[in-house]
């Protein structure tokens, strides 16, 4: 990448990174699922998918969220982030992230299914 073309989107990122911090603020103290995951001895996706088999979470229109029964109880927030696809072109991801409130629920789970 040329000097010129770097320059050409330092304007752009500056634009994301504010973006960014608008739409992730409020989730400062939450937990990544990878995080939890990686305490007991798991991956992310393995996480995810006792979750769901435990309907606790969901994948609803390509996103994965906590069940109807969960839901308002504060347990998750998103958090939001920007990735290229395979066209190269500039995608939005959303992910959930646990509270703190939320990983006291999830240890209590992870207890009484161990």
């Amino acid at each position: 990448m040329t000097e010129l073309e770097v320059k050409a989107l330092k304007p752009s990122e500056d634009i994301i990174a504010k973006l960014l911090e608008k739409r992730n603020a409020g989730t400062e103290d939450c937990t990544l699922t990878s995080d939890i995951a990686h305490q007991i001895g798991m991956r992310a996706p393995d996480l995810n998918s006792f979750l769901i088999d435990q309907e606790i979470m969901e994948r609803r229109d390509h996103r994965l969220q906590l069940t109807e029964k969960y839901a308002n109880k504060g347990y998750t927030k998103y958090r939001s982030q920007f990735k290229y696809n395979s066209k190269g072109e500039l995608k939005e991801v959303v992910y959930p992230v646990w509270t703190p409130k939320g990983v006291e629920f999830l240890w209590e789970v992870l207890k009484i299914k161990n």
